[in-house]
């Protein structure tokens, strides 16, 4: 779906700054998100981790469609909308 620079561009923005947490700290998830650039478009991703620091900032390991890594991105609720996967 769309352009792999615009993909690798939002990951990237959403990444900036961001160290990764300590891997023993952080524990595997899978939920399916859409994630919305700066001009509202929608991109279809997965959050194959979370953690939070001691200050209460919520990180996500998130992988954007199109893209084979996954990278460090503190959470934001704005434009990373979890999906929901199922159920009534």
């Amino acid at each position: 779906m769309g352009d792999t620079t615009t993909v690798e561009r939002l990951l990237g923005e959403l990444a900036r700054g961001c160290a990764p947490p300590p891997e023993e700290e952080a524990p595997a998830a899978y939920r399916q998100v859409a994630v919305y650039d700066r001009t509202g478009c929608p991109w279809p991703g997965v959050i194959t981790g979370w953690w939070t620091d001691p200050d209460g900032l919520t990180l996500c390991r998130l992988r954007l469609s199109g893209l084979p890594e996954a990278r460090w991105a503190v959470f934001d609720a704005e434009r990373i909308i979890l999906l929901v996967a199922g159920g009534t």
